[in-house]
Parts: structure tokens; sequence; C-alpha cells
């Protein structure tokens, strides 16, 4: 049993830190009402908040929900500025105390990590390990499926501060299942969850070449059985710990290219999924159609972010010709 963290409370709840929170939520979001409202009296709302929170008080507001549709339809719960800059000091203690917990090949949502350095890390993987072939798996409809009673008993092997337990448990309810995309929570959550997978699959299965993002895992050997048999054992640990089903599944050859984080990943070289070429194709075109020429600046510049990270001077001179947009870096 790793040993718990205790006496939190006071730190969540400290004047430094509250602050400190606040500036975090209020990146991007400065010219917001909810932002001008509650800096308008910070250091009463700050006050409040760190009353509320040490008397166990502290109730989150519901959620304002959205759809958004690309690249896939999900819904957003959007919280209302006080709650986030609660969530913020919240998981600036607790977070540090899970991420020294998780294995460092989990890349979604953890500082120095993220999809860039998930598919370098890949590619490296490839060539350093030789493989020939991959698994991949994704897990369906993963943050509406986590178990919460399941996530508060793993949550509870690392924080023994009860106070703390209960401010959690004010955000993200112990029973029912599901946590809202949007939250900050619920990204820390959501890894807390999977790095039950991580362990499992880098401790039981002997797995060295693995990575995961979020619902997304790659594991890398040179015996496709061996792929077939880590999936087997992988999907059945999901159902039978953590109530979850695979949605998509495939051991195949390198040779094909690994599609992860919007690449398809090969030893030497990567290139774009297909989708994200199409999408962009599609933005580019309807933004000229419309005569929008700061939304389609705004687009290109940061399609162009993500796409220089992939193998792309054809692809960039066919668009730059049909399109005329500038995607070289002059």
């Amino acid at each position: 049993m790793p040993k718990r963290a205790g006496n939190l409370i006071e730190q969540v709840a400290g004047a430094d830190n509250l602050l400190a929170a606040f500036e975090r939520t209020a990146r991007g979001k400065r010219r917001t009402r909810g932002h001008l409202e509650f800096r308008e009296h910070l250091h009463v709302n700050l006050a409040r908040m760190r009353e509320a929170i040490l008397d166990g008080a502290w109730v989150q507001q519901p959620a304002r929900s959205f759809v958004i549709y690309e690249p896939k339809q999900r819904e957003i719960a959007a919280l209302a500025f006080a709650d986030r800059v609660a969530q913020h000091a919240l998981v600036g203690v607790i977070g540090p105390i899970f991420e020294r917990a998780m294995l460092p090949w989990s890349f979604a949502c953890r500082a120095g990590k993220g999809t860039h350095a998930g598919v370098r890390y890949v590619q490296a993987a490839l060539r350093q390990s030789q493989a020939t072939h991959f698994m991949k798996l994704d897990w369906r409809a993963y943050f509406a499926s986590i178990d919460r009673a399941r996530l508060h008993a793993l949550i509870e092997r690392r924080i023994k501060c009860q106070r703390t337990l209960d401010l959690i448990a004010a955000m993200v309810p112990r029973t029912g299942r599901g946590l809202p995309i949007g939250s900050l929570t619920s990204q820390l959550f959501a890894n807390v969850y999977g790095d039950v997978v991580d362990r499992f699959l880098h401790h039981e299965l002997g797995a060295r070449a693995w990575a995961r993002y979020m619902d997304d895992t790659v594991a890398l050997s040179r015996n496709p059985y061996e792929l077939r048999e880590w999936f087997e054992r992988v999907r059945d640990l999901g159902r039978r710990r953590l109530g979850l089903e695979v949605s998509r599944w495939q051991v195949a050859p390198v040779a094909r290219g690994i599609n992860f984080l919007g690449y398809r990943i090969w030893p030497r070289h990567k290139l774009l999924r297909k989708q994200s070429v199409v999408r962009a194709r599609r933005a580019i075109a309807d933004a000229q159609r419309r005569g929008d020429v700061q939304r389609l600046a705004l687009f290109v510049a940061a399609w162009r972010g993500h796409a220089q990270h992939a193998d792309v001077c054809n692809l960039f001179n066919h668009m730059e010709g049909r399109y005329g947009v500038a995607l070289h870096h002059q």
C-alpha cells in the first residue's frame, strides 16, 4: 500500500494557493464576464472560498453543457468561474501526489507531455525496439464510463485527509458513472483511472514499448501473438476492475503505420491522418467562400502548427497551389 498523503486541506485553502489558482484560471479568460465579476471583489471571493472549503461547505454549481462536433461529437461541461478556481486550487495540491505515482509513458494532460511528445516517443520506440507489430485499443465512451465509486477507491489509496476527500466528492460525486469532459478534475482523475491499465501492461504483462493518451493505448512487440494476448488480458482487466469496454482494437504490422494522436507513424517518417487533411481542406475552403480572412488566418496558423510535426512538404506544396494559402514558413 503506498504512503497516503494527509493534512492537505489547509494547503488547498491557503491564501497563496487560492490566489495562484485564480491566476491560472484567468489565463485566456480575462475578458469573460465570470472573470470580471470574480476579480471585482477578488479578495472577498477568495476569503469566502477559503472559508467554505475549510468548513466542508463548498458546493459546486451545475455546469453549462454544450456539444462540439470536431473531431467527433462530444458533450462539454463548462463550469462557473469560481468552480474552476476551486478545482485549480485542489488540483494544484493533489495533482503532484498522483503525478509522482504515474508511469512516464502516459502523455495526456501532464506537464511536459502532450500529443507531440507522445508521437515522438512512439516513433523513437519503433526504432529502438525494432518492433514488427503493434497493438492499439481505445475504450468506449471513456469519460462517460468511469465508475466513480471505483475511482474514489483509487483516490483514497493516495490521500487520507478526509476533508480533502470530501472536497473531491463535492466536485466528483462518489456514486454513479462518468466524468464531465472539460473539468480540470476530470483530466486528472481520468489519468488516475487509466493508470491501473498502465501498471498492468507494464508490470504484469512486461510491455516495455507502449504509450497511452487518455483512452488510446499503443503497445509494440516483435511477436503478434504476444500482442494478441496482451490485448485480451487488458480487455479483461478493463471489464473486471474498471467497468470499461473496448471500442476498437487491432494487432497489425508496423508497415501499415500506427494511427495515433492525429498521425500515421512509421519508424522513419510520419504523415497526417487522412481525416485531418480532409477537415483542413473543408475549413480553408469554407473560410475562403465566406470571405472570412481572419478566420482563415487563425485556422491556417493553428493547423500548420499541428501539421508541421509530420512529413508534409509535398502536402503543403499541393495545398498552397490549390488554395493560395501560405503554409511553409517564410
